[in-house]
């Protein structure tokens, strides 16, 4: 909590010195947000919650400074906090920082490159997931965008390529990212790599994506398309002062996401599904943990729907489901070969929930969820040997922005 003043006041330190520059330079703009939740679980933990007890170890914290220097010439960057458990520590973070030059533009189309540490173009909502008032929740679906390794797929260094065509109603956008996905996560070594340890290296990778919208959103659509390649290098001694036994490997992602969304003027209708081929190499896994080293796909997807019953108030239902291998759905192949729990390999996932937006730039939500499995939940927090498939959460939480 001390840390968490602490980055407040340093925030509101710098949003006040960019008001002052905002002020004397044209074109900049500034913006800051916050949220803090509370989790209470049945079982499991997520987020830092203790199972049957409230956890308030969830929050942001953020601003943003963006500069239109020129018309063709845009600087962007954020700072952020976030306290999630295990999987962030609230440590202040640069979550993006680009520069973006518009290369050609008219009434009908736009060309333009972003170079920097550059938000990364993954289904509908990872270019926007940062800040809370954007989502349709106060987690996203679990299954396509994960807490645990939010860092890894949010943005990376690299150069991405973009633009845009507007044809009567019509919107067609695209953009092509060439990035070093950022690795530097205990989280993403667990998810990818658990029970080994060592660290990751990223090496170059690619994201592309295409959208398209009809009279203003009301029809969306989109494919985004990825290959992320990361090297493993186990640790000579872990904790207990034993080497890992696992091989310096490769692992290679390749995946896709289809998106589709109808808007109406009181109802949101949202579908997304993800395939992920996790190719690995060299890794050499001795006996029956050698089905850890398998290659295996990934799926994912979600329905979801969202009612604007009244002003200010929205309805969210949703179903999510995950499984960490498409040919063992319910994880019994893998807990027969490793004696771990079949739940660790699926997460299906019913949720519903409540928005209420008393101010413009206020926003309280409240949740359920009703989990059956544990494959989004944090190696960290979670113990595979102790986990419980079938599970409850409700979540909290009141977020700001200007």
């Amino acid at each position: 909590m001390i840390q968490f003043f602490r980055f407040l006041y340093v925030s509101l330190a710098w949003l006040l010195s960019g008001a002052v520059v905002a002020a004397q330079l044209e074109g900049v703009q500034v913006h800051a947000f916050a949220s803090q939740g509370g989790i209470l679980t049945s079982q499991n933990q997520f987020a830092g919650s203790t199972p049957g007890g409230a956890g308030f170890d969830a929050r942001e914290l953020g601003g943003n400074v963006s500069w239109q220097a020129t018309p063709d010439w845009l600087v962007s960057g954020q700072l952020v906090s976030r306290r999630a458990g295990a999987m962030d520590n609230g440590a202040v973070r640069l979550d993006y920082a680009f520069v973006d030059h518009s290369l050609f533009e008219n009434e009908q189309r736009n060309l333009g490159v972003r170079v920097g540490k550059v938000k990364n173009p993954y289904g509908f909502y990872n270019m926007t997931r940062d800040v809370a008032h954007t989502r349709a929740g106060i987690i996203l679906p679990q299954s396509i965008y994960q807490d645990q390794i939010r860092n890894f797929f949010l943005a990376a260094p690299g150069v991405s390529l973009y633009g845009n065509e507007e044809r009567g109603v019509d919107s067609l956008s695209w953009q092509v990212s060439v990035l070093h996905p950022e690795v530097n996560s205990a989280n993403l070594t667990a998810y990818i790599v658990d029970p080994q340890s060592g660290h990751f290296n990223g090496r170059t990778s690619m994201l592309s994506q295409l959208l398209w919208e009809q009279d203003g959103g009301k029809w969306r659509a989109g494919l985004s398309l990825g290959q992320f390649d990361v090297h493993f290098q186990p640790a000579t001694t872990d904790f207990f002062g034993m080497g890992s036994f696992a091989g310096a490997g490769d692992v290679k992602l390749n995946t896709g996401v289809l998106s589709l969304e109808h808007n109406r003027e009181d109802w949101s209708y949202t579908a997304e599904y993800a395939s992920t081929r996790q190719i690995r190499n060299n890794f050499n896994l001795p006996g029956a943990l050698a089905i850890m080293d398998k290659d295996t796909t990934i799926e994912a997807y979600y329905l979801q729907s969202l009612w604007r019953f009244a002003p200010r108030w929205q309805a969210l239902a949703r179903y999510d489901a995950l499984y960490l291998d498409k040919q063992d759905r319910n994880g019994m192949i893998f807990s027969a070969a490793t004696g771990l729990p079949a739940a660790q390999r699926y997460a299906r996932d019913v949720t519903v929930g409540l928005r209420y937006e008393p101010t413009p730039t206020w926003s309280l939500f409240a949740e359920i969820h009703h989990v059956n499995g544990g494959a989004w939940l944090s190696k960290l927090e979670n113990t595979p040997a102790t986990l419980t498939s079938a599970w409850d959460m409700l979540l909290l939480q009141a977020a700001w922005h200007f």
